[in-house]
């Protein structure tokens, strides 16, 4: 598979080696790159808070450093060590803004009217979709990844809160960590996601 590993690649990680046994999916909250600029520069740029991956909305794979170390992503090191964390370029939960008649994320990005998507989810309504070719690279990354790291072949299937996330093996999205956490957000097709990573429903 295609993975950019230079345009976006990081030093702020822990190069210490461990084992995988989880694949957490999140969303940027953002447009464009603007997550990873975020996370180069938080806490005075001393933070190493990154995500392993990213994919854009063209479905471009980039790799910000070896899966094989960890970073604070998660901010416990029981859960951070152990997984290999992807983040999907998307600007999450949107709000209707009236003067401008646009749709608006939580810092005023404008969310194009083809990717806006309506589901009453955990406070919300309105949300950007996750486009068709970042859907696309983010199953086949996490098939590279779970054969590439002997993963097991699971996934919650689900996004809202789940007590034994922690336990779990295979694919989990930030929201099974916590219930305040919103992403993946409910315009991800897990239906779908499971049946093309050939894990039974």
């Amino acid at each position: 598979m295609n993975i950019n590993k230079d345009t976006y690649k990081t030093t702020k990680y822990y190069k210490v080696k461990h084992d995988k046994t989880q694949i957490i999916l999140g969303g940027s909250l953002r447009k464009d790159n603007l997550h990873i600029k975020r996370f180069e520069t938080k806490d005075g740029g001393n933070a190493k808070a990154g995500s392993t991956f990213s994919i854009d909305r063209e479905g471009n794979v980039f790799q910000h450093y070896d899966p094989k170390y960890y970073t604070d992503f998660m901010g416990n090191k029981d859960i951070d060590k152990k997984s290999i964390s992807i983040i999907l370029e998307n600007m999450g939960m949107l709000f209707y803004d009236f003067e401008s008649g646009e749709y608006l994320n939580w810092i005023h990005d404008k969310c194009p009217d083809e990717l806006k998507y309506e589901r009453k989810w955990n406070g919300h309504t309105y949300w950007e979709q996750y486009t068709k070719v970042q859907y696309n690279s983010t199953v086949k990354l996490c098939k590279f990844l779970i054969e590439e790291y002997d993963i097991e072949l699971d996934c919650l299937g689900f996004n809202v809160f789940y007590d034994n996330t922690i336990l779990s093996e295979g694919i989990v999205c930030r929201s099974n960590y916590d219930s305040d956490y919103t992403d993946l957000n409910p315009s991800f097709d897990f239906k779908d996601f499971l049946i093309d990573l050939n894990i039974e429903i």
